[in-house]
Protein backbone atom coordinates (compact mmCIF):
# COMPACT_ATOMS: atom_id res chain seq x y z
CA UNK A 1 0.00 0.00 0.00
CA UNK A 2 1.62 3.23 -1.50
CA UNK A 3 1.75 6.54 0.99
CA UNK A 4 -1.13 7.92 -0.33
CA UNK A 5 -3.03 5.28 -0.17
CA UNK A 6 -2.27 4.83 3.80
CA UNK A 7 -3.16 8.70 4.06
CA UNK A 8 -6.54 8.33 2.05
CA UNK A 9 -7.09 5.39 4.10
CA UNK A 10 -6.53 7.16 7.62
CA UNK A 11 -8.38 10.42 6.72
CA UNK A 12 -11.36 7.87 6.14
CA UNK A 13 -11.54 6.42 9.25
CA UNK A 14 -11.16 9.61 11.08
CA UNK A 15 -13.78 11.60 9.61
CA UNK A 16 -16.46 8.29 10.15
CA UNK A 17 -15.24 7.93 13.98
CA UNK A 18 -15.21 11.91 13.98
CA UNK A 19 -19.04 11.98 13.09
CA UNK A 20 -19.80 8.18 14.51
CA UNK A 21 -18.50 8.21 17.69
CA UNK A 22 -17.29 11.70 18.73
CA UNK A 23 -21.27 13.27 17.64
CA UNK A 24 -23.30 11.05 20.64
CA UNK A 25 -26.70 10.09 19.44
CA UNK A 26 -26.16 10.16 15.96
CA UNK A 27 -25.47 6.12 15.58
CA UNK A 28 -25.30 3.68 17.24
CA UNK A 29 -21.90 2.12 16.77
CA UNK A 30 -19.07 2.33 13.87
CA UNK A 31 -17.21 -1.01 11.78
CA UNK A 32 -14.28 0.20 9.87
CA UNK A 33 -11.88 -2.78 8.95
CA UNK A 34 -8.72 -3.22 6.41
CA UNK A 35 -7.53 -3.98 4.50
CA UNK A 36 -9.35 -5.61 2.03
CA UNK A 37 -7.47 -8.70 0.50
CA UNK A 38 -5.72 -10.46 3.30
CA UNK A 39 -3.14 -13.59 2.47
CA UNK A 40 -3.58 -16.44 5.10
CA UNK A 41 -1.96 -15.47 8.69
CA UNK A 42 -2.47 -11.41 8.09
CA UNK A 43 -3.59 -9.43 10.40
CA UNK A 44 -7.33 -7.84 10.23
CA UNK A 45 -8.37 -4.98 12.26
CA UNK A 46 -11.93 -4.13 13.17
CA UNK A 47 -12.75 -0.91 15.12
CA UNK A 48 -16.11 -0.62 16.35
CA UNK A 49 -17.48 2.62 18.65
CA UNK A 50 -19.99 3.94 20.89
CA UNK A 51 -20.74 0.46 22.47
CA UNK A 52 -22.84 1.17 25.72
CA UNK A 53 -22.99 -1.07 28.76
CA UNK A 54 -25.51 -3.74 29.30
CA UNK A 55 -25.84 -3.30 24.92
CA UNK A 56 -26.82 -6.77 23.09
CA UNK A 57 -23.44 -7.14 20.91
CA UNK A 58 -22.82 -10.00 18.16
CA UNK A 59 -20.28 -10.67 15.59
CA UNK A 60 -20.00 -12.91 13.22
CA UNK A 61 -17.42 -14.35 11.35
CA UNK A 62 -18.26 -16.24 7.96
CA UNK A 63 -15.80 -17.91 6.31
CA UNK A 64 -16.12 -19.54 2.44
CA UNK A 65 -13.41 -21.80 2.01
CA UNK A 66 -12.48 -23.49 -1.51
CA UNK A 67 -10.58 -26.21 -1.69
CA UNK A 68 -9.95 -29.71 -3.18
CA UNK A 69 -13.02 -32.03 -2.23
CA UNK A 70 -12.20 -34.93 0.03
CA UNK A 71 -9.43 -32.84 1.54
CA UNK A 72 -8.87 -31.97 5.03
CA UNK A 73 -8.86 -28.40 6.00
CA UNK A 74 -8.51 -26.01 8.95
CA UNK A 75 -10.30 -22.39 9.65
CA UNK A 76 -7.83 -20.91 12.03
CA UNK A 77 -8.46 -17.55 13.51
CA UNK A 78 -5.26 -16.80 15.17
CA UNK A 79 -4.64 -14.29 18.13
CA UNK A 80 -8.27 -13.12 17.80
CA UNK A 81 -8.54 -9.83 20.09
CA UNK A 82 -12.00 -9.53 21.94
CA UNK A 83 -11.69 -6.09 23.53
CA UNK A 84 -15.71 -6.60 25.13
CA UNK A 85 -16.28 -8.27 28.15
CA UNK A 86 -19.35 -10.41 27.24
CA UNK A 87 -21.95 -11.63 29.58
CA UNK A 88 -23.93 -14.72 29.01
CA UNK A 89 -22.07 -15.34 25.55
CA UNK A 90 -23.00 -17.85 23.49
CA UNK A 91 -20.69 -19.26 21.03
CA UNK A 92 -21.88 -21.40 17.41
CA UNK A 93 -19.98 -22.95 15.15
CA UNK A 94 -21.65 -23.62 11.59
CA UNK A 95 -20.09 -26.17 8.68
CA UNK A 96 -21.74 -27.09 6.11
CA UNK A 97 -19.98 -29.23 2.97
CA UNK A 98 -18.65 -32.05 4.84
CA UNK A 99 -18.17 -36.05 4.39
CA UNK A 100 -20.93 -37.37 5.77
CA UNK A 101 -20.29 -38.52 9.21
CA UNK A 102 -17.03 -37.32 9.28
CA UNK A 103 -15.07 -36.41 12.74
CA UNK A 104 -14.33 -32.64 13.36
CA UNK A 105 -12.58 -30.70 15.79
CA UNK A 106 -13.69 -27.38 17.43
CA UNK A 107 -11.32 -25.27 20.49
CA UNK A 108 -12.20 -21.80 21.63
CA UNK A 109 -8.94 -21.15 23.53
CA UNK A 110 -8.07 -18.40 25.81
CA UNK A 111 -6.16 -18.33 29.51
CA UNK A 112 -9.25 -17.77 31.32
CA UNK A 113 -12.07 -19.35 29.13
CA UNK A 114 -11.18 -22.43 27.28
CA UNK A 115 -13.84 -25.00 24.93
CA UNK A 116 -11.47 -27.70 23.84
CA UNK A 117 -13.97 -29.94 22.49
CA UNK A 118 -13.67 -33.69 21.50
CA UNK A 119 -13.91 -35.01 18.41
CA UNK A 120 -17.14 -34.81 17.10
CA UNK A 121 -19.51 -36.10 14.08
CA UNK A 122 -20.76 -34.35 10.90
CA UNK A 123 -24.33 -35.55 10.36
CA UNK A 124 -25.62 -37.69 7.34
CA UNK A 125 -25.84 -34.30 5.15
CA UNK A 126 -22.49 -33.34 5.91
CA UNK A 127 -23.44 -30.32 8.33
CA UNK A 128 -22.46 -29.79 11.90
CA UNK A 129 -24.02 -27.27 14.27
CA UNK A 130 -22.36 -26.43 18.00
CA UNK A 131 -24.44 -24.04 20.67
CA UNK A 132 -22.46 -23.20 23.42
CA UNK A 133 -23.73 -21.15 26.43
CA UNK A 134 -21.51 -20.25 28.96
CA UNK A 135 -21.88 -17.20 32.25
CA UNK A 136 -19.09 -15.14 30.84
CA UNK A 137 -16.83 -14.11 28.32
CA UNK A 138 -14.02 -11.77 29.29
CA UNK A 139 -11.86 -9.55 26.95
CA UNK A 140 -8.42 -10.73 26.16
CA UNK A 141 -6.77 -12.74 23.41
CA UNK A 142 -8.36 -16.00 22.03
CA UNK A 143 -7.52 -18.72 19.27
CA UNK A 144 -10.02 -20.76 17.13
CA UNK A 145 -9.62 -23.50 15.22
CA UNK A 146 -11.75 -25.49 13.18
CA UNK A 147 -10.58 -28.51 11.49
CA UNK A 148 -12.64 -31.48 9.64
CA UNK A 149 -13.00 -33.06 5.59
CA UNK A 150 -14.64 -31.60 2.90
CA UNK A 151 -16.82 -33.14 0.46
CA UNK A 152 -17.23 -30.39 -1.67
CA UNK A 153 -15.21 -27.54 -3.13
CA UNK A 154 -16.63 -24.60 -0.90
CA UNK A 155 -17.27 -25.00 2.59
CA UNK A 156 -19.04 -22.34 4.56
CA UNK A 157 -17.70 -22.20 7.94
CA UNK A 158 -19.45 -19.65 10.67
CA UNK A 159 -17.87 -18.58 13.76
CA UNK A 160 -20.27 -16.54 16.44
CA UNK A 161 -20.41 -14.78 19.59
CA UNK A 162 -23.39 -13.19 21.08
CA UNK A 163 -24.15 -12.03 24.72
CA UNK A 164 -24.01 -8.23 26.62
CA UNK A 165 -21.43 -5.80 26.74
CA UNK A 166 -20.83 -5.42 30.40
CA UNK A 167 -18.39 -2.36 29.86
CA UNK A 168 -19.01 1.44 27.88
CA UNK A 169 -16.44 1.23 25.10
CA UNK A 170 -16.68 4.44 23.11
CA UNK A 171 -14.20 2.87 21.06
CA UNK A 172 -12.72 -0.82 20.50
CA UNK A 173 -10.55 -2.32 18.34
CA UNK A 174 -10.47 -5.88 17.20
CA UNK A 175 -7.82 -7.74 15.42
CA UNK A 176 -6.91 -11.18 14.16
CA UNK A 177 -5.45 -13.47 11.38
CA UNK A 178 -6.70 -15.93 9.03
CA UNK A 179 -5.17 -19.59 8.33
CA UNK A 180 -5.39 -23.11 7.45
CA UNK A 181 -6.50 -22.68 3.44
CA UNK A 182 -4.97 -20.89 0.84
CA UNK A 183 -8.33 -19.26 -1.06
CA UNK A 184 -11.75 -18.06 -0.10
CA UNK A 185 -13.80 -15.32 1.16
CA UNK A 186 -15.08 -14.23 4.88
CA UNK A 187 -17.36 -12.16 6.08
CA UNK A 188 -17.45 -9.54 10.04
CA UNK A 189 -21.07 -8.63 10.15
CA UNK A 190 -21.73 -6.89 14.21
CA UNK A 191 -24.69 -6.02 15.78
CA UNK A 192 -25.36 -3.93 18.44
CA UNK A 193 -28.55 -3.28 20.98
CA UNK A 194 -30.59 -5.14 18.07
CA UNK A 195 -29.74 -8.97 17.02
CA UNK A 196 -30.84 -11.19 14.54
CA UNK A 197 -32.91 -10.68 12.38
CA UNK A 198 -32.62 -6.98 13.19
CA UNK A 199 -30.74 -5.11 10.51
CA UNK A 200 -26.76 -5.15 11.17
CA UNK A 201 -24.73 -2.33 12.01
CA UNK A 202 -21.64 -2.98 9.57
CA UNK A 203 -20.87 -6.07 7.23
CA UNK A 204 -17.54 -6.31 5.53
CA UNK A 205 -16.17 -8.52 3.20
CA UNK A 206 -12.75 -9.70 2.85
CA UNK A 207 -10.84 -11.95 0.44
CA UNK A 208 -8.10 -14.81 1.37
CA UNK A 209 -5.53 -15.86 -1.04
CA UNK A 210 -2.33 -17.43 -0.76
CA UNK A 211 -0.83 -15.10 -4.16
CA UNK A 212 -1.76 -11.38 -4.80
CA UNK A 213 -2.62 -11.08 -8.39
CA UNK A 214 -1.10 -8.02 -10.18
CA UNK A 215 -3.52 -5.56 -12.20
CA UNK A 216 -2.55 -2.78 -14.43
Amino acid sequence: MSNLSVFKWLTGVLAVLCTGVMCIGMVSAVMLSSPDVVKPGEEVSIFIGNIGAGDPFQIDIIGNIKIDAGSFFSFKLNKLNLPLDIENPTLRVYINGLVPDSKLNVSVNQKKYNEGLDLDTADNTGLFYLDIGRSGMPKGIYNVEINGTAAKTQVPVTFSIAGTNTNAEPFAVSTFSISGFSSGIFDVTTYVKNLPPAPFVERKQFTVQDQFIATK
